[in-house]
This record gives C-alpha cells, structure tokens and sequence, in this order.
C-alpha cells in the first residue's frame, strides 16, 4: 500500500534538493535541484552525458546521491532500490525496454508480482492475461498491442516499448519519468502516447519526459529543465525557454559547431569516384515480411532507407546480412554472388551491421573497452598470448576519434550515455574495416550534437574514405539531410528510389505520415530548392 504523503507548501510530487553525485572518476551531477509537480508534464533537456539518466535514477532508486536528497510527496525519503521506489508511486518508462524475452506480455507487465517462480499454474496464466487485457484498455493501448499471451521475444521495437509503458502503468504511478519513450515510435504512435500522457497528466501524475526531439517536447511539456555538464543550466515554461534559447543553453559554445555540421549539404559525395559496379547489389530479394526488392550502394554513397516502423526496413537488412532467412533473391558484395548464413561471415566479408536496440547489441557486463573491440579480438593475439596492452591502445584511439566520453576504457558500458553507447558500436563496426556499413535507426535517443558528429563522421566515411553506407531511419529530417540517395520502402516493397532533393523530400515526408507544412521541414525544403 502506498504510503499517505502530502505535499508541503507545493504541488510537487518530487523534489531533489542539491543533489551531487560522483562516480570513480566522473561527476555525473552537480549541485542539482528541481521539483516535479503533480498534474504537470516536466521535459528535462541535454545532450548526451548532460546527466538525465542519472537524475532519473537518483529519483527511482537506483542511485543514492552523493550529497543533497529527495522528497516525496513532501517528505524527505532515502530510496536503494527501485522497488522501494515503486512502492512510493515513483514509476520509470526506460528507453531500452526491460524486458523478459521468454515472457509473455501479460507476465512482463506484472512481472514485479510474480517473482522468481519459475512457473505458474494454467489458472494463474489466464487470470494474468485478463488483468492485462483490463490495463491496456484502462490505459488506451489495447489497439497498440498483439494479444497478451504472446510472447515477448516476438515483438517488434515499438512493441516492446509499448509494454514497457504498460507495464510502468500497472503499478498506478503518482510520478512517472519517460525516458525517451517514444524513439522508436512512430509519429502516429507517437500522438497516441501523448494522449496516454495528457490523460495521466490531468489526472494528476507528475510526469518527467527525457527526450531528444525537441519539437515533440514542445507539443506537450508544461515546464522545462536543462542540463549541461551535470548542472541545471535553466528552467522555465516552453514560452519563457523557447526552442532557440534550449539549444543554446544545452551546448554552449559548441552550439554554432553542432548546427552548422547537422544543416551541411551532402553535395555529390555520392558522385564521386563511383565505380560501376556497386558494393552491394541486391537483386529480386525477398523474405518473411517483404518481397522483390532491388538495391544498389556504391562506394562513396550514403543510401537512406526511409518508411513506417513496420515497412519491413529492418527485415531486408537483417536478411541480406544472414541475420534472419532470405527465401529468393541473389545478393552480390562486389560483384560477387554471396550467401550469409549469419551476421559474422558477413562482418568477415566487409558488411558490417549495427542494429536499431542498443540493449541487444551492447554487452552491458563489459567495459568500454571489450564493447570496442569484441568484433575483432583476434587482432589482439600472437602466438598463443593475449595483449591487453594492444586491446586498450586500439580502443582508447577509437574513442578517441569518436569522441567517446567516459573515463577510460575501463568504464563499465553501462556507464556512459545512450550517445556514447552508440558511438561505441560505432566503432566496433570500423574496427573490422568494413567495405559496406548498414546502420538502423543510428541517431535514435542522441542529442542534437551526437547526432551532428555521427553525421560529420559518416560524411567523411562515405565522401572522403569511399565507404559505401547504407542507413535506416524514421526521421524525416535526418533522411534528408544524410542520404545521397533516398529508397522509400512501403508495405515490403520499394516504392521510390530517387536522389536527395526536394522531390524526395516530398516522397519522404508522405511515406512517414509526416506534413510537409511542418516548420522543420520546411526549412529543409527551403535548403535543398
């Protein structure tokens, strides 16, 4: 039973109150305060490493602070461990979903209940699935997701971040932090998380919002808290911090930095040096979710793959690379006619594969270090003997060219920022000097600046270094302003192959349900007439 707390003298729900805290080697939050009102929707704003995450986790009990302390409902409250969190009201919707694989939906929604029984009675299983059904039509996702009793392992992204919500919903939460809840939704089913969340809001849930995409936060947040280094730079309403003045709060100095190299022009890199025959060719492919599709990436070239979650974008990446079944079709890596039988014979080949969930990719036990170089740790032997000196040189010169920021190679992967971890990925795909670099959804949950140097980065792979890279993506401006060319997969089917442009742009902009009268993209239609 929840405990029966009254706020003091405020609406606030949850209150940190000078909150530090340090780890071996980093600060991760400076002097921190801020108060998260019932009734009101909070965005906490920053780039990657500004210090969300573990502001987020200072609050739902996963971290103590260093100094300073938190106050729920009013009162001071001393949380070691998210289940004592819960039990307060305080709930966390992660942007990695939590979820058991093996496990149905109905079982990961209220897993909390069950334990570590192993098993349960046919009884137990029907009734868990009726509360499910219960929840999901109380919350408004019952038309968001597959029956309850499927299990998890069978769900798509969006999916499992749909069950992440509900099952953070399953506990009737008074505070609920959102942690990039949404990037791997669409923008429809974007808009129907948002209408959950203006409901929980008028009912009286605080809600805390991390997000990345600024025009959505702008749609829904009341009240906006910026971080910088792991300090509170700014806060205030969406009319008194508009959009400008959080960019510029968020990265300083290196805002000009950031936004010149996000709005830099691809020009005809594509273009350049291009050779006949292509990397990779793709002929008549077809598999479980598409059919008869035709694709060429040549060296040199960014190929931008744009459509619904759902399209089948992912599955022709993941078939081509041997990851799941290609039933017709020829592929050919230079010329070369080619069947993959699994991810890592086509690593061997050249193609190297980084998948939209981080969760799945990282190995969250390791440090930076072994997440750098897992793909190519051969590499580091010689005569039966093993070099870790060798291993930590190779990774540290990779993150440091990827501007990696953590505390050394030692620094558990858990550690670092959503950014980081993806750039880390990153360079585990270069480490293995691919010829051909397939990338899904490789900006989701980074800042605008991540995002900047990914795109600098891949520029320079693609237009200086004669990398062929071939990129998914759900974002309409990032498929404009990356890709040479842009093929529009619709229903498993490519429906356009066509340059970069503003025709494209249209093409695009339809395919993703989005209206070309958005601001943001209408500047970049503006950028590419």
């Amino acid at each position: 039973m929840m405990p029966q707390m009254q706020a003091a003298d405020s609406d606030a729900a949850l209150r940190v109150e000078a909150v530090s805290k340090r780890f071996a080697g980093m600060q991760a939050l400076t002097d921190v305060s801020a108060a998260f009102e019932a009734g009101r929707v909070t965005a906490v704003l920053g780039e990657n490493g500004a210090g969300k995450s573990t502001l987020i986790r200072v609050c739902s009990g996963e971290y103590l602070p260093t100094v300073g302390r938190v106050l729920a409902f009013g009162q001071p409250v001393l949380m070691r461990s998210p289940i004592e969190a819960t039990r307060l009201g305080i709930a966390v919707v992660h942007q990695e979903p939590q979820l058991v694989a093996e496990r149905t939906i109905a079982e990961n929604i209220f897993l909390a209940r069950l334990g570590d029984r192993p098993a349960m009675s046919l009884h137990r299983r029907k009734s868990l699935i009726i509360e499910a059904r219960a929840l999901l039509q109380r919350v408004g996702l019952e038309d968001e997701l597959p029956r309850p009793e499927r299990p998890c392992k069978s769900l798509s992204a969006a999916e499992r971040q749909m069950v992440e919500f509900a099952r953070a919903l399953a506990g009737d939460p008074r505070v609920l932090f959102l942690d990039e809840p949404n990037s791997s939704l669409t923008r429809r089913e974007t808009d129907r998380l948002f209408a959950i969340v203006r409901r929980l809001r008028d009912q009286g849930v605080a809600l805390v919002l991390v997000s990345h995409r600024l025009g959505e936060v702008y749609e829904i947040a009341d009240h906006i808290i910026v971080l910088r280094d792991g300090r509170k730079v700014g806060e205030g309403s969406p009319d008194a911090l508009p959009t400008a003045r959080a960019i510029e709060l968020m990265a300083g100095e290196r805002l000009a930095t950031a936004i010149g190299l996000a709005a830099t022009p691809t020009g005809t890199g594509g273009e350049r040096g291009r050779s006949s025959v292509p990397v990779l060719s793709v002929r008549g492919a077809t598999g479980v979710a598409f059919a008869d599709i035709d694709l060429d990436v040549h060296a040199g070239e960014i190929v931008g793959m744009a459509g619904l979650v759902g399209a089948g974008r992912t599955e022709i990446a993941r078939a081509i690379i041997g990851a799941d079944p290609l039933l017709a079709g020829e592929v050919l890596l230079k010329g070369k006619p080619m069947i993959f039988r699994s991810p890592r014979q086509a690593l061997r080949a050249g193609i190297a594969f980084i998948g939209e969930e981080r969760r799945t990719s990282v190995f969250y036990g390791q440090d930076l270090r072994f997440n750098m170089t897992c793909g190519v740790i051969e590499q580091f032997g010689r005569f039966g003997f093993f070099s870790r000196r060798r291993q930590s040189q190779f990774a540290t010169s990779k993150a440091d060219f990827l501007g990696v920021k953590a505390a050394g190679v030692d620094a558990p992967i858990r550690s670092l920022s959503g950014g980081n971890q993806q750039k880390v990925l990153l360079g585990r795909a270069l480490a293995a000097d691919p010829v051909l670099m397939i990338l899904d959804e490789p900006t989701r949950g980074v800042d605008v600046r991540t995002k900047a140097d990914m795109y600098r980065l891949l520029r320079r792979l693609a237009h200086e270094d004669g990398m062929a890279i071939w990129f998914i993506s759900s974002e309409l401006d990032e498929v404009l302003q990356l890709a040479d060319r842009i093929v529009v997969i619709r229903e498993g089917r490519v429906a356009d192959n066509l340059p970069r442009g503003p025709q494209a742009a249209h093409v695009v902009a339809s395919a993703l349900g989005e209206s070309i009268k958005d601001a943001a993209a209408t500047h970049l239609l503006s950028g590419l007439s």
